[in-house]
């Protein structure tokens, strides 16, 4: 297995991964089209990330995306995206009607929830596997992978947010590789968080 930065060509294989690993989840309700436009995100603006896992077989089958500068980056991608991220997300709008809507509002206001005491600190948005490589440690090589990104850019520490319950298998894996709970919160729709956090 490889680990590598992403390429336009591996979005929709990115966007395949996403969809088998979060079932159900906020995002994969929005559809392919709302997530081929975020991962491109992630790729080609300013202050994003994305990594690829490679399996010997050239076949995508894990990534880990995120921003160096999550404030900056959500809002330009905000302010200059907001209209086609819209369009995209009708399908999902017509599908899951309530749910969509209040998650998109909340959407509109989303920095990152950094950490009010950090300034300069990455963000890990999201690190999903293929479900049949699962216990095969590509989630732990791409974690490794994504902080050696963090570090190469001269950042103090690296943090990333998780649901607070029914996510122990989750939560235990970050801290295993040394991640601690930094603070708690509730999003607008009630949703509770945990905020973890590793220093280099």
């Amino acid at each position: 297995m490889d680990i590598r930065q992403a390429t336009e060509q591996d979005v929709d294989a990115i966007v395949a991964v996403h969809l088998a690993a979060f079932n159900g989840f906020f995002l994969t309700m929005l559809g392919p089209s709302f997530l081929r436009g975020l991962y491109r995100a992630f790729l080609h603006r300013q202050h994003g990330i994305l990594r690829v896992a490679v399996s010997s077989e050239n076949t995508i089958v894990g990534f880990a995306a995120g921003t160096s500068a999550p404030q900056l980056f959500f809002s330009q991608l905000r302010k200059d995206k907001w209209f086609s991220f819209l369009l995209r997300a009708i399908p999902g709008m017509l599908k899951n009607p309530v749910i969509v809507v209040k998650k998109l509002y909340y959407a509109a206001f989303y920095k990152g929830d950094r950490p009010a005491s950090l300034s300069d600190v990455a963000l890990l948005s999201s690190i999903a596997v293929s479900p049949d490589m699962a216990g095969k440690a590509v989630g732990k090589a791409l974690l490794a992978d994504y902080e050696q990104q963090v570090k190469a850019a001269e950042l103090p520490a690296l943090f990333l947010t998780t649901d607070k319950f029914g996510n122990d298998n989750v939560v235990a894996f970050y801290q295993r590789a040394g991640y601690q709970i930094e603070s708690e919160f509730t999003q607008p729709d009630g949703r509770q968080m945990l905020r973890l956090i590793k220093y280099f």
